[in-house]
């Protein structure tokens, strides 16, 4: 099997993100709106306090978890994330959601532990329709296997 070549591709601000967890805070009020309505139980009360509570923390959270403009580079071995400042850090990535013409990854630095936030970005293929299709064999290619001088191939099948 052979490796994606290089890809170097521009990833922008999800702007997208902050609208989009607005709206699902008011599909969840709307459905406690609605519960209220139809209901006197006391867990209302503590179903709003529950609400109120996972909006500011997601608020909070997405402001850390959105990218800012840079470029995401597949070097045939590992992913790298390039700042605006031309600053490089290797990256492991994840598909989230594939729709085709579209990517949403998550990005974590590979040297970071398990607590570091992760990375949200969204691609699409018009942002580069040139190299999209390199993209994403670079998404779905494994790195190369290094292999030591003592490291020995089975011809066993």
């Amino acid at each position: 099997m052979h490796n994606a070549p290089p890809v170097v591709f521009p990833v922008g601000r999800f702007v997208w993100a902050r609208r989009l967890l607005w709206v699902l805070a008011l599909c969840g009020a709307l459905g406690l709106v609605f519960w209220q309505a139809n209901t006197n139980s006391f867990g209302v009360k503590w179903a709003w306090a529950s609400w109120g509570i996972c909006v500011l923390a997601a608020t909070y959270a997405s402001t850390s978890d959105i990218l800012l403009g840079g470029y995401l580079v597949w070097t045939g071995e590992v992913w790298l994330w390039r700042d605006a400042k031309g600053r490089e850090m290797e990256m492991q990535l994840r598909v989230l959601l594939d729709v085709g013409s579209a990517l949403g990854l998550v990005l974590r630095c590979a040297d970071a532990p398990w607590y570091f936030p992760q990375r949200f970005a969204w691609l699409e293929d018009r942002d580069m329709p040139q190299m999209w299709h390199g993209l994403r064999c670079a998404v779905y290619s494994r790195p190369k296997a290094v292999r030591k001088p003592g490291d020995h191939v089975s011809d066993a099948f």
